[in-house]
């Protein structure tokens, strides 16, 4: 309102029948007690007073300026009138129908009568006859009377001194003025001016109601219920003014203290408290107005002054009325609390707080003391009333805080002063320091310390009365959100008290002690406190989460709980109790607080028999919300890390240990199904499975056999078995099954850290991502790091009305990880069988085994674990159970022993197999495949099974390629592939890959078990034998029905190695079972069936995957062959392997290697499928990279004529065809998809297999084999400007092999001896007269005249060879002209012609019969010639049989025929053009005789040298393995039949390979036929000339191939021999591990050995034998010895071309002896070179003169 408004005066409107007069308010504004009025309007004669009175008297019509008069001669009259003058004046004007100035007026008149009249002349009637002037209710407050009134009254009572009788009515009166004015104080008044009149007036009549209590007589004749009035009045005043928003009335701003707790800042109380029956602020709220005072601030101070006055006379029982109100206002001006501190600064709170602060304070620590407690503790429970008891709750817990924080300050202030006069000392030993404050020394020692309270008189009220705030149900109050503010406001005052107590121990000094019961209380109220953050989540409903390292400030409470929950575990003094208190709230804590919790604990022992309470924490921890799922990862890690070691402290401490595992046990069978956890929750099924062996060891059964050791072990066996067995729906249908199209899940924790918290009174934004510890982070597991895998999370909708969070607060997001090789997660029932292996490893690789219990128990769980490898609903059960039982071997003795992962695949057989299927990437066969596949598919456009655009496999490479086939009729019926609807079904993850870590640890690997095996010949004595035959059981059910992919899979590549064992098969059941395996894959693959039950294929894997894997497995079961009852059976796997020829390029290999096994061990079978495999052969040949295998196989088939003695023509040309098809492709084709070396080896053991095979031809048939061989040899060439050399010397070779089957080098013979024995005809040195060469072809054809009469010699040097004939010319006689002696050595030699000239062997000597003439010629001639008598020769050795001394080639006992034909061929000019054909002589003799020394010193066969090295029991290092000077009789049996026994003196022409008679030994292990001879440098017939064996390192070393026969009993590492030609060492050692195969002396007719081939890193694989093959020690040395030929022959190429670096080229000796006699042709005949007509026509065009056989 304006000045203008408010000086104007207003007008009213005027009474009928009256005179009108003006009225004026002349009262507004002032200050006094008496008003002053307005001066009249008109100047008028006064009236006297009998003349006022009569004019004011009714019914005279009364007037303002009368009535002023009267009043103002009332104050000087005398002596005073009676009041019955006045009564009728003063009842008319102070009428409530009169106007507020003329009541105004009437209360002045009465006013000045009563402060002016003696008491002479009133009676205590006219006080009470005045008094009911102010009964009248009805009248209500008016700012122009009620000042008049008052003093009024107040003249009547003469201040409170006459109030006899008159007390309950004033007191009314006072209520009723008061209630009055202070109504518009809590509305919005109709001006400023009305507004501050009111203030005014609340504030007099407040004060004058405080000064009549505080008089004794006034107040010693009130009533209970006088009193109970004016509080109830309070009261209601109170809960007025309190209701009223503050927000218009603005407090002064409290500026910042430095000594406030800036947690306290966050933690305590707003300002105000405003909580109870809020209305909105349009209906309650005042327009701002800086100069108003709040009502509450207005009656507060009154209320509190009254109090002061009042206080000290009133019952206690009316505590119950004013500790309320104290309650409700002190939780109003509630402001923050500054940390305790001794120099701490005043707090800053307001003047009203401080009041009231002073108030409670002395009525707690004052007499009334016990009855505020008893109140204290009933304010602090809630109510049906939810605000006000709310305030009253808060206000309570305030005045308990500041009583509580007065004690600890006196406690500090006592600890301080102790601390200071203690420390410090004078020289003479008196305390320093005693000038301390006085202040200090009287807050120590106060009065009032026996009033005082502590937190410990409240701990049970306080625990009870915050569980009561927690527990009231929200529906307890209709407006929404008042509860819950109500509940936050008590339970963070609450928590206040509980952070000044903690803040207070810990700074306590480290030398003082703490009160443990003190300790206890704080723990008990902060474990009720925090029940209530169990009950809030955010708006997602999932729990908020709270972080350790930093102060939640969304709301107060929440930053009082998280300040406590955050103290550092390692310096607070609440450690006892909080770690306790952390764990039952852990769902709201971040994975990273809760990890770095148990951290703590560990360290600090809590979670250690070496605290009391360690299984109750464990209990907690245990019991954690999410520790086992993905929302726990770290602190799963951290608790299972620390309950591995907790049980290795107490696994020998029964009485420590048996509580840890019941309680891990109770707590394991409560957990919920279907739940996946991950590797780290492995520990808990330790603890189970070795709680079921120390039971067992323990275990004192009774005469029953029962004990409570065998009831546990067998409760957690049986719990274990159930658990395993169980189908966990989320791995089996869900987590291990790829979707397509759908994004990856965030995990619940995930999804809770990205979206914001809000409870029905808070909304927050909350994320998991902690601050940076305190104690700089928590260390890395390195133990599970392999396990652990990063979650990711997704941006959850925001509300915009929320804060955007800071950056450190959002939670990182990274990129899902790749398919894994290994899966994170890991299935209880995976758990469940890592126990039971566990279990079983240690009863029976340990000494427990000898207790007959535990031998019986390892059997019954072997045989559980078989039951779950079939019946177990998880898949990855069943993986497990596998990847425990398949890695199980057993010794010679068949002991069992576990194999650990490096002997379990020592030769890289199941990780070759696994790189096939996509399960090692890693490995060199995956990328092989995957890069050339597609070439090699597209390569055999023959096989039906890739027609139609079949899938490639996954790690095979490309992407599906359509091929054409040739030929339709060859289509084989396809493979029968899955259901569509069983396609459509999603593929699983992969849950196995290589390098593999199982689910479970056994520490003795490789250790065999003393009494449990697999068989015993002699029966069960000292031992337990397991029933493999039953596991051999489910894995022929797995091979026939299995649906899973996982576990056909795994089968699959381990099985293999497994069965190479051939000692953990050995009893007869297994046999049977065996044999139905063989049956069950074969049929499969002859079927098209085998793997036709998969449900879930992978991308790219189809049914011709498993096959090749089953390719492997029946490889091996070969060995098994006495196993098969049907001898069919040997049928049906060639059969197989035959059809897996038309398979993928890794199928085909396979085969391949295990056909070339069954050459040597199912023969009949090969014999009758053959022919057939040479047809498939010839379909795939076209591709290089399976021609070095084919080329193998040829080898192999080519050394054993068993194979092919009733081979017909059409059967040899496609073996020729073969092996002539990769020429063609290797001289038209200028990039080979395969290396440089390989296709060198590949070409020359084409020819080589050629030569093999043309020579398995019988004599006769041969001729008819030249046209195919020319001509396929002439396409090989065509397009070429000549025919290269190699073919040449084919050509050449077949010329010399077509018609004869004599050697390629003539060896000495005693009809030569004789003829040319210079001896015999002294007049000639020389044995020839005369002597002419000619030239033709390739051939140098010499013809030498003897000096025998009629003898001649004819020598044909070729590429191929040495051919001589001797031979005399009939026409010349034997006896001169003239001469009668006749030649008696020409006699003698044809009688001898067919006899041996050297000494013969036994068989020999048996089947030949001599007459007595004949012995004696020979007898001469041997004399003569220089022979050696037959009783010299070398006897046969006693242990290899016969010694070859002295021979050649020639005497290798095979029958030699030979055509005419020969004859002529040889003496001929093939291969020149016969139509011109002509031998050209030769005329310098001196170029000649130096040629054919230079042409004869070559070799006309290919040499090779091959290492041989014997490895006894035990040894490892080269010196000792060279020392060797002998070799288990195994091992002999084996030189025996690997090669020939040769005495290495008077040899001619058998190779020696460098070794010297004597330095390196008489006798060495040699082998020939007419293509090559191999050398074998035996280590165990050298000499040992010094103890580091360097003369036979000299030989073995510089091998490039090596034969190790390594009984050793340990692998044979590749470097062993220190050289610089480490390329190949093939190894041959028993199948199973032990000491019987090196000195059994039996006959090995059942002995199998296992074969593998080392080579050098970057050599590509080239022979037969893959990654192992198991041969019988009856065909090891003829496949070692074809091995050996192949590898040199490769390794000499591999050398060559610097290991496969450079395109070198091999050259042969036959080559090389063809450019010799190429380069001397072109020498001699120079000046003729026009008219030589050798290779000028090329192609097919050269087939009419190369076909020899069309003219000879």
């Amino acid at each position: 309102m304006s000045p203008q408004d408010v000086d104007s005066p207003r007008g009213i409107r005027p009474r009928a029948g009256t005179s009108s007069f003006q009225q004026a308010f002349w009262r507004r504004g002032r200050s006094g007690s008496v008003s002053t009025p307005a001066p009249p309007v008109q100047t008028t004669t006064p009236l006297t007073l009998e003349a006022l009175i009569e004019a004011l008297t009714p019914p005279a019509v009364p007037s303002l300026n009368y009535a002023r008069n009267l009043c103002n001669m009332l104050t000087a009259q005398t002596p005073s009138l009676h009041y019955a003058v006045l009564s009728p004046i003063v009842a008319s004007l102070s009428s409530a129908e009169s106007p507020p100035s003329l009541q105004a007026a009437g209360y002045e008149i009465l006013a000045a009568y009563w402060k002016h009249s003696g008491a002479a002349v009133l009676t205590t009637a006219d006080r009470l006859s005045c008094l009911s002037l102010f009964f009248d209710s009805a009248v209500p407050w008016s700012p122009e009377i009620w000042e008049a009134r008052f003093n009024a009254l107040v003249a009547i009572i003469q201040s409170g001194a006459e109030t006899v009788e008159m007390e309950s009515d004033l007191l009314r009166v006072l209520r009723s003025w008061i209630e009055g004015a202070f109504e518009c104080l809590t509305k919005q008044p109709p001006s400023m001016e009305e507004w501050e009149e009111r203030e005014r007036s609340v504030k007099l009549l407040t004060d004058f109601l405080t000064t009549l209590v505080g008089k004794p007589e006034f107040v010693s004749r009130l009533s209970e219920e006088d009193t109970a009035e004016v509080l109830n009045l309070w009261e209601r005043l109170i809960d007025r003014a309190l209701s009223v928003s503050s927000e218009p009335f603005p407090l002064p701003s409290v500026p910042a203290s430095p000594v406030h707790d800036t947690h306290a800042s966050k933690a305590t109380s707003p300002s105000r408290l405003n909580m109870a029956h809020r209305r909105h602020q349009s209906s309650i709220s005042i327009p701002q107005i800086p100069s108003l005072k709040h009502p509450a601030d207005i009656i507060v101070e009154a209320y509190v002054t009254y109090l002061a006055t009042r206080l000290t006379a009133l019952a206690p029982h009316y505590l119950q009325s004013i500790l309320p109100l104290l309650f409700r206002c002190l939780a109003y001006y509630s402001t923050p609390l500054p940390r305790i501190a001794l120099t701490a600064n005043p707090p800053h709170q307001h003047a009203l707080e401080k009041l009231v602060t002073e108030t409670l304070k002395n009525l707690v620590s004052g007499p009334y003391s016990s009855s505020c407690t008893i109140l204290v503790k009933h304010y602090l429970f809630p109510s049906p009333k939810a605000s006000p008891i709310a305030q009253t709750s808060v206000g309570a817990l305030r005045t308990l805080r500041i009583s509580i924080r007065e004690t600890l300050v006196d406690r500090l202030t006592r600890a301080y002063i102790t601390t200071t006069s203690a420390t410090q000392y004078t020289h003479a030993g008196a305390p320093t320091r005693m000038d301390l404050e006085h202040r200090f020394v009287a807050r120590a020692w106060s009065q009032d310390e026996v009033a005082s309270w502590d937190l410990l008189k409240f701990r049970s009220v306080l625990c009870r009365a915050i569980k009561a705030w927690v527990d009231v149900p929200d529906e307890a109050e209709a407006e929404q959100g008042v509860l819950m503010a109500a509940r936050e406001q008590v339970l963070t005052e609450a928590a206040n008290i509980v952070k000044d107590v903690v803040q207070t121990l810990d700074e306590r000094d480290d030398d003082e002690e703490v009160d443990d019961e003190e300790v206890d209380a704080v723990g008990d109220i902060l474990r009720a406190l925090v029940a209530h953050v169990q009950h809030l989540t955010d708006r997602d409903g999932m729990p908020i989460i709270l972080s350790l390292s930093r102060v939640d400030d969304t709301t107060p409470l929440l930053a009082a709980i998280s300040t406590l929950l955050g103290q550092d575990l390692n310096t607070t003094a609440i450690y006892p109790v909080l770690p306790t208190i952390l764990l039952s709230v852990a769902r709201h804590l971040p994975d990273a607080d809760t990890a770095g919790l148990l951290k703590t604990m560990s360290e600090r022992q809590s979670l250690s028999p070496m605290t009391p309470g360690w299984l109750t924490h464990w209990n907690s921890v245990l019991a954690i919300p999410g520790l086992f799922g993905p929302s726990r990862v770290s602190t799963r890690e951290h608790a299972m890390v620390i309950l591995d070691a907790a049980w290795d402290f107490v696994k020998d401490i029964p009485d420590y240990r048996r509580p840890l595992a019941a309680l891990v046990f109770e707590f394991w069978q409560q957990q919920t199904r279907g739940r996946t956890e991950d590797v780290a929750v492995s520990v808990v099924f330790r603890i189970l499975g070795d709680e079921v062996v120390l039971r067992s060891a323990e275990n004192k059964a009774d005469a029953s056999g029962e004990s409570e050791d065998s009831q546990v072990a067998n409760n957690i066996l049986d719990f274990l078995t159930r658990l395993a067995g169980e189908r966990e729906d989320e791995e089996d249908d869900a987590a291990s099954i790829r979707t397509a199209d759908v994004p990856l899940s965030m995990s619940p924790q995930a999804s809770h850290m990205a979206s914001n918290a809000s409870s029905p009174t808070l909304t927050r934004a909350q994320s998991e991502l902690p601050a940076r510890e305190r104690d700089g982070g928590l260390p890395s597991l390195s133990a599970m790091s392999s396990f652990i895998t990063n979650f990711t999370a997704g941006h959850s909708s925001r509300s915009q009305s929320q804060p955007r969070p800071s950056l450190d607060s959002i939670p990182s997001m990274e990129s899902p990880p790749s398919l894994p090789a290994e899966s994170p997660s890991m299935p209880k029932s995976v758990g469940a069988v890592a126990a039971l292996a566990s279990v079983f490893s240690q009863l029976a690789f340990t000494p427990l085994v000898h207790i007959e219990g535990n031998m019986l128990l390892a059997k019954r769980v072997f045989e559980i674990m078989v039951v779950l490898l079939g019946t177990a609903e998880c898949v990855r059960a069943r993986l497990t159970i596998l990847q425990f039982l398949m890695r199980f071997r057993v010794d010679r003795d068949h002991k069992l022993y576990y194999a650990s992962q490096e002997s379990c695949d020592r030769d890289g057989n199941i990780a070759s197999l696994a790189a096939l299927i996509n399960r090692n990437p890693s490995h060199p066969a995956a990328a092989e495949q995957a890069t050339t596949s597609q070439e090699v598919r597209t390569a055999r456009p023959r096989v039906p099974q890739e027609r139609d655009g079949r899938r490639s496999s996954r790690g095979r490479g490309g992407q599906p390629t359509k091929l054409e086939s040739r030929s339709r009729s060859r289509t084989n019926p396809r493979l029968v592939s899955a259901p569509t609807s069983l396609r459509q079904i999603k593929a699983r993850d992969p849950m196995w890959s290589l390098p593999e870590t199982p689910p479970f640890t056994i520490d003795l690997v490789d250790t065999p078990s003393e009494v449990i095996m697999s068989y015993d010949p002699s029966g069960p004595k000292d031992g337990v034998v397991l029933p493999w035959s039953k596991y051999l059981r489910r894995l022929v059910e797995i091979v026939n029905d299995e649906k899973e992919w996982e576990i056909l899979s795994y089968v699959l590549c381990y099985l293999p190695t497994q069965l190479a064992n051939k000692h953990l098969f050995c009893g007869p059941r297994s046999k049977i079972v065996l044999g139905d395996m063989v049956s069950a894959i074969c049929a499969g693959i002859l079927n098209n069936s085998f793997a036709a039950n998969i449900e879930r294929w992978p991308e790219n894997l189809i049914a011709r995957d498993a096959h090749g894997l089953a390719y492997q497995t029946l490889t091996v079961l070969i060995s098994y062959k006495r196993c098969f009852s049907d001898p069919h059976v040997g049928h049906r796997i060639v059969e197989a392997f035959l059809q897996g020829l038309s398979g993928q390029p890794s199928t085909i290999k396979c085969c391949l290697d295990a056909l070339s096994v069954s050459a040597f061990e199912l023969q009949p079978s090969m014999t009758r499928y053959l022919s057939t495999i040479l047809k498939k052969l010839s379909d795939i040949m076209s591709n290089p990279a399976m021609a070095v295998h084919i080329i193998g196989f040829l080898a192999v088939v080519g050394s054993l004529p068993v194979l092919h003695s009733n081979f017909t023509e059409d059967d040899y040309k496609m073996v020729f065809g073969v092996a002539l098809q990769y020429l063609q492709h290797y001289n038209h084709s200028s990039d080979l998809p395969i290396s440089w070396a390989l296709a060198q080896h590949v070409r020359i053991m084409s020819y080589y297999i050629v030569y093999l095979w043309f020579l398995a031809v019988d004599l006769p048939d041969r001729p008819r084999h030249i046209k195919y061989i020319s001509r396929q040899l002439l396409l090989a060439n065509e397009g070429n400007d000549e025919i290269d050399e190699p073919t040449e010397v084919c050509f050449d070779w077949l010329a010399r092999y077509t018609y004869a089957s004599a050697d390629p080098r003539p060896a000495e013979s005693m009809l030569s001896a004789i003829v040319m024995d210079p001896n015999v005809q002294q007049q000639h040195q020389e044995p020839a007269i005369s002597e002419k060469s000619w030239v033709g072809g390739t051939a140098v054809i010499t013809v030498r005249t003897l000096v025998r009469r009629g003898w001649m010699e004819v020598i044909t040097r070729r590429s191929s060879g040495l051919t001589k004939f001797l031979c005399r010319a009939e026409n010349v006689p034997m006896v001169t002209v003239g001469d009668v002696d006749p030649d008696m050595a020409s006699v003698a030699a044809a009688l001898t012609l067919d006899r041996g000239f050297q000494s013969r062997c036994a068989e020999d000597l048996e089947n030949e019969s001599t007459s007595q003439g004949e012995e004696a010629v020979m007898h001469d001639l041997q004399s003569n010639s220089g022979g050696t008598p037959e009783d010299e020769a070398s006897k046969p050795d006693p242990i290899t049989g016969y010694v070859w001394s002295g021979s050649a080639p020639s005497q290798r006992r095979k029958n030699v025929a030979i055509d005419p034909a020969y004859f002529a061929l040889q003496l001929s000019s093939y291969p020149d053009n016969l139509s011109s054909a002509k031998l050209r002589p030769l005329s310098d003799s001196s170029r000649l005789q130096s040629f054919f020394r230079s042409l004869d010193r070559m070799p006309v066969i290919d040499t090779h040298k091959v290492g041989v090295m014997y490895v006894a029991p035990g040894q490892r290092e080269e010196s000792e393995i060279l020392r060797n000077s002998h070799g288990s009789p195994a091992y002999s049996r084996f030189l025996e039949s690997l090669a020939r026994l040769i005495n290495l003196r008077g040899q001619k022409d058998v190779y020696a390979g460098g070794l010297d008679p004597d330095e390196d030994g008489e006798y060495a292990y040699a082998w020939w036929d007419d293509t090559g001879q191999i050398l074998f440098h035996t280590a165990t017939l050298m000499p040992a000339s010094e103890p580091t064996c360097m003369n036979k390192k000299a030989h073995i070393g510089n091998d490039y191939v090596r034969i190790v026969w390594n009984d050793s009993g340990m692998p044979y590492r590749f470097d062993t021999l220190a050289t610089q030609f480490q390329f190949v060492n093939i190894v041959i050692e028993p199948h199973s591990r032990g000491a019987i195969a090196a000195f059994s002396n039996n006959l090995h007719e059942n002995e199998y050995f296992k074969v593998t081939v080392q080579r050098a890193e970057g050599m590509p694989e080239f022979t037969p034998i893959s990654d192992f093959k198991l041969i019988s020690a009856e065909n090891l040395p003829l496949l070692v010895r074809q091995l050996s030929l192949l590898t040199d022959w490769f390794v000499s190429v591999y050398q060559l071309t610097k290991n496969d670096t450079e395109r070198n080229e091999m050259i042969t000796n036959w080559r090389s002896r063809l450019q010799a006699i190429k380069r001397f042709r072109a020498q001699m005949l120079s000046q003729h070179a026009s008219t030589d007509n050798i290779a000028k026509e090329q192609g097919l065009k050269a087939q009419v003169y190369r076909d020899f056989t069309t003219i000879y």
